[in-house]
């Protein structure tokens, strides 16, 4: 049986099952935080899946990628911490969504068997797709209140309509939240243990999305 070789910082770590028959995949530990672990795999996939903040591409992994992902864990463990939760009804339309950007479910299915992927763990992401944006919601954008004088500076001089103004409040709204959730990502790595792997390097992805 083939499988996977997971490799840290160039020395062979362990192997992972994957499907009979198909090439043997290099899978690298890219990050710890805290007890969790990323990996090239776990990228991959959520690029894939185009979720978590990743789209479809097949580019090496940067230093970026996984600075990205730290990120989402540390959003995951603070939505955990402080009893953020999803509704399974999202979650079922954030699956559909996927499925469709993917084109459809036998295709996502193909593409998962193809390279060992336990579709479960793909459902685990899109969850996590979810509670990540639902955490989003109710830590930052909630608690943000944009006044209709600060809509009228941002628009300028002269007339506009009730849509426009609405329009405008809720970009300055997001973006209002997103600079909230920017400085407490700053702050969440300082006090978190992250040991970084990929010493400026970039790795390929062990599988391409479908």
């Amino acid at each position: 049986m083939s499988r996977w070789r997971v490799l840290v910082a160039g020395g062979l770590l362990s192997g992972l099952a994957a499907s009979a028959g198909a090439a043997p995949a290099v899978d690298v530990l890219l990050a710890q935080v805290e007890v969790r672990t990323i990996a090239a795999s776990d990228i991959a996939l959520a690029r894939g899946l185009g979720v978590l903040g990743f789209t479809p591409s097949t580019g090496p992994i940067e230093g970026r990628d996984v600075e990205r992902f730290v990120d989402v864990l540390l959003i995951l463990d603070e939505a955990g911490r402080i009893g953020v939760s999803v509704d399974q009804a999202d979650v079922e339309r954030a699956w559909a969504a996927t499925v469709a950007r993917v084109g459809s479910e036998t295709k996502l299915e193909r593409w998962l068997g193809a390279y060992g992927i336990d579709p479960s763990w793909a459902r685990r992401l899109v969850e996590e797709d979810v509670l990540r944006a639902r955490f989003f919601e109710a830590r930052f954008a909630a608690f943000v209140f944009i006044s209709d004088e600060e809509v009228t500076r941002a628009l300028g001089p002269g007339q506009h309509d009730e849509a426009t103004r609405e329009r405008t409040r809720e970009e300055i709204a997001r973006s209002t939240a997103e600079k909230a959730q920017a400085e407490w990502l700053v702050a969440a790595r300082r006090r978190a243990n992250i040991r970084l792997l990929l010493d400026g390097r970039a790795v390929e992805p062990p599988f391409p999305p479908p």
